[in-house]
C-alpha cells in the first residue's frame, strides 16, 4: 500500500483545532531542544515510529 503525504500548512492546523500559538519566552526553545539533545529524548527508540501509530489507528479525522 502505497502512502501520500501531504504537508499541511501550520495556519491551517490552527484554523482547524482553534488553537494558538504558543509565545514562549526568549531563549526557551533553545534550552529545550539542547535538553532534548543531551536527553536523546527524541530518538525512535524513546518515542517510537508516530507515523506508523498515525496508520495504525484508522482515523479519517483529526478529531478522531
Amino acid at each position: 500500500m502505497d502512502r501520500v503525504q501531504e504537508k499541511i500548512p501550520i495556519d491551517d492546523l490552527y484554523a482547524e483545532t482553534e488553537a494558538a500559538p504558543l509565545d514562549f519566552p526568549k531563549y526557551t526553545t533553545q534550552l529545550l531542544n539542547l535538553a532534548n539533545q543531551n536527553a536523546q529524548g527524541t530518538r525512535p527508540r524513546v518515542v517510537g515510529q508516530v507515523s506508523e501509530l498515525v496508520g495504525e489507528s484508522g482515523a479519517q479525522s483529526f478529531e478522531e
